[in-house]
């Protein structure tokens, strides 16, 4: 007896050592030759081809999670801290408000403003689009396919909002401080425009890329549901 693989399904089949002809292969029905040279031959290549698919997907995708799970992190601290912040902003509107309260109070009135809320509800909003960033970063870590979506569109905002604030921002910031010799503090003595974000820009372009390399990659892109 001899083993040999149907070229089709690739099943074991026994046969006797002298088979030759024609057979139907008990596991797909499918015919094939066998005891030819010819045939053995053309059976062979038939096996390759219908291999070859194969390990090309196993070289094609990537089951590693790494730069999923570390896209997701990054996003999620990020956005985490930008909630932090949008606390802060809250409670800085809240002082500002209780100020303006006390100033409205002492003058009767005249002097009447609502910087505090406008502050408060920037806070507020600033805090919900964290907190959105936050849960598509998790959907994102767990491989959902919306979460990385959003993610990566939440990215790229972030990144031509940093370089357009930083293009429109007229105000100056100190960029030469000197000591005063008379009271021995420091004092800016030359006043310019704002520097680059570098580390901003860096951020979200890495940010970018990564998510970028999860969406487009077919190697990565089917982890996503």
């Amino acid at each position: 007896m001899v083993v040999i693989e149907c070229p089709y399904c690739e099943e074991d089949i026994e046969m006797d050592d002298d088979a030759s002809g024609l057979f139907d292969c008990p596991y797909c029905d499918q015919e094939f030759e066998w005891g030819t040279d010819e045939e053995e031959v053309v059976s062979n290549k038939q096996r390759k081809l219908k291999r070859t698919p194969r390990s090309i997907d196993i070289e094609l995708q990537s089951d590693n999670p790494t730069l999923r799970l570390t896209a997701g992190i990054i996003f999620i601290t990020v956005m985490a801290i930008y909630a932090l912040s949008s606390i802060s902003v809250i409670f800085t509107g809240m002082f500002v408000s209780a100020v303006e309260d006390g100033v409205s109070d002492v003058t009767d009135g005249a002097v009447d403003t609502s910087f505090g809320v406008i502050v408060i509800l920037l806070g507020f909003v600033m805090l919900a689009i964290s907190c959105t960033g936050i849960y598509f970063g998790v959907k994102l870590s767990k491989g959902k396919l919306i979460g990385l979506i959003a993610s990566t569109v939440i990215s790229v905002l972030s990144l031509i909002l940093t370089i357009v604030q930083w293009a429109v921002d007229d105000s100056e910031e100190c960029v030469k401080w000197e000591t005063d010799p008379f009271l021995g503090i420091d004092t800016c003595a030359e006043y310019g425009t704002p520097s680059f974000p570098i580390f901003g820009t860096i951020l979200w372009v890495g940010l970018v890329a990564m998510l970028a390399t999860l969406l487009f990659t077919p190697k990565f892109n089917h982890q996503f549901d």
